[in-house]
């Protein structure tokens, strides 16, 4: 057994009040660390809704087996299918200026420009996540309202948002307070974590002209976090050049290099990807770097570092993005295609702790499809991606309501559907029109087009991976800005 220091066990039961408290079925968010003991299950059980075999049996365990590396990777990407936009393919009536509209007011919206919004945090009200510290407007920080706190994947999805759309003081001001208040610097003494990010800190902001941030000197990272600063970075140095106060690719180099090359060390601290399967962890502390996150899996991220970062790691990061396509077909259910919150390195669903359902296709899921569809626009074109973005597509057109989605949450065999809409979900269902081969394509994407813009006390991830579901439908999430 892992001994952890009183504070750490304070901390951890602090983190499982506060899964219980603030993640519902609006929130959409998980915990990215609770002490605990990884649970392998079988979802299948006696109510399969779908196949009569269980999911053991209806996954392929074997990851090394199909493992297929881009023979591309690390000197090229695909420019023909990055930056197609969808809803002028698949919508009636529309031309771009109607897209460019859309994208542009929603991007409004989430930054609060010129919608009239108070530059206060308002739980209740509103669309704006993006505020700036009174005491220093040179940083700003993305919001979650429902929690009341800043968290490192809407750092880095605020990041991503702003250099897609051509917003660099939002984007520097969003990395100054990033690199000064979450990211373990090179001196920090966790030389596991060097260059990572703190999931979590708060910001308090009931003082008119200063806003104390507070972040925990050892709060573990959230991988998914990492992965988007970086390729955010990256995507910067594209868009702008690194010549000027930021130099966007030194930083972004420093993450993706920490990350394959920080050491483990005996104090339960370890790397963001595990060595020996060559797969981002869940959580890279304690037991929680033993198992995986399909969401975190973003193969086509992992070749954007192979392409723009140091070359001592490019074949490493090209065999990491294949092995990461291959887990992504063992991971999903063989007739659904849905994939589990956690998984194990072979790809089985696990719960982390007995009964917390991340065992089951929830709030972290949603965004699997989305990555394969990034994956085959920028990069791969992989048949892989394209069947499983298609099996989900074909298991959803029967949970569809008018414009969104009819039910959220499935076990991965389908059954026991659960929660209700989702824009967030309805938004990367619709990023897989771009590889999606079902009769029923056209469908997702006007879904897209027509669901609300999540506003009030749960838009923080709702209104998040909205924006990047927009974003890759209508052709603004690209790798390149030539």
């Amino acid at each position: 057994m892992r001994h952890i220091t009183f504070a750490q066990f304070i901390y951890s039961l602090f983190i499982l009040f506060f899964t219980s408290a603030c993640v519902g079925k609006d929130d959409g968010e998980s915990v990215p660390y609770e002490e605990g003991v990884y649970t392998d299950t079988d979802t299948d059980a006696d109510t399969d809704a779908d196949t009569d075999a269980d999911t053991d049996s209806d996954t392929d365990t074997d990851t090394d087996s199909d493992v297929q590396p881009n023979p591309s990777c690390g000197t090229s990407a695909n420019e023909t299918l990055a930056g197609t936009n969808l809803f002028l393919e698949y919508v009636d009536g529309l031309n771009q200026d109607d897209v460019d509209a859309k994208v542009t007011d929603a991007v409004n919206r989430f930054f609060g420009i010129g919608t009239g919004e108070s530059n206060v945090p308002n739980v209740e009200e509103g669309y704006r996540l993006y505020f700036e510290l009174p005491q220093d407007n040179s940083m700003a920080f993305i919001w979650a309202a429902d929690s009341d706190d800043v968290r490192s994947e809407g750092m880095s999805y605020g990041m991503m948002i702003a250099v897609q759309m051509d917003m660099q003081t939002q984007f520097d001001k969003l990395w100054r307070f990033a690199k000064t208040y979450i990211q373990y610097n090179e001196n920090t003494p966790i030389d596991s974590w060097r260059y990572y990010f703190r999931w979590r800190g708060t910001v308090n902001h009931t003082s008119a002209s200063n806003w104390p941030v507070q972040y925990e000197s050892e709060t573990v990272p959230a991988p998914d976090g990492d992965e988007y600063f970086a390729a955010a970075l990256y995507l910067a140095h594209q868009r702008w050049g690194s010549a000027g106060e930021i130099n966007y690719k030194g930083e972004a180099d420093n993450i993706t290099d920490a990350m394959l090359n920080n050491p483990a060390d005996n104090g339960g601290h370890f790397p963001l990807f595990y060595s020996e399967q060559s797969q981002v962890v869940f959580v890279p502390y304690g037991d929680s770097n033993y198992f995986t996150d399909p969401s975190y899996h973003l193969p086509g991220f992992y070749e954007l570092f192979a392409l723009l970062g140091p070359s001592a790691d490019r074949d490493r990061w090209c065999e990491i993005a294949a092995v990461s396509r291959s887990f992504l077909v063992d991971a999903a259910h063989d007739t659904t295609g849905l994939h589990s919150d956690y998984a194990t390195f072979d790809g089985r669903p696990i719960e982390f702790n007995a009964g917390d359902g991340h065992n089951r296709f929830k709030y972290d899921a949603w965004r699997v499809i989305m990555n394969m569809a990034v994956d085959y626009a920028w990069f791969s074109q992989d048949s892989r991606m394209q069947t499983q973005i298609t099996k989900y597509h074909a298991f959803f057109n029967n949970h569809l309501a008018e414009n969104n989605v009819e039910n959220s949450i499935f076990d991965v065999n389908g059954s026991n559907p659960e929660g209700n809409y989702s824009s967030a979900l309805t938004a990367t269902l619709a990023t897989g029109a771009i590889a999606s081969t079902d009769a029923n394509v056209a469908t997702y994407v006007n879904n897209l087009w027509n669901v609300y813009q999540q506003s009030g006390q749960w838009r923080y991830y709702q209104e998040c991976v909205y924006l990047l579901g927009l974003l890759n439908t209508a052709g603004y999430f690209v790798h390149n800005f030539e």
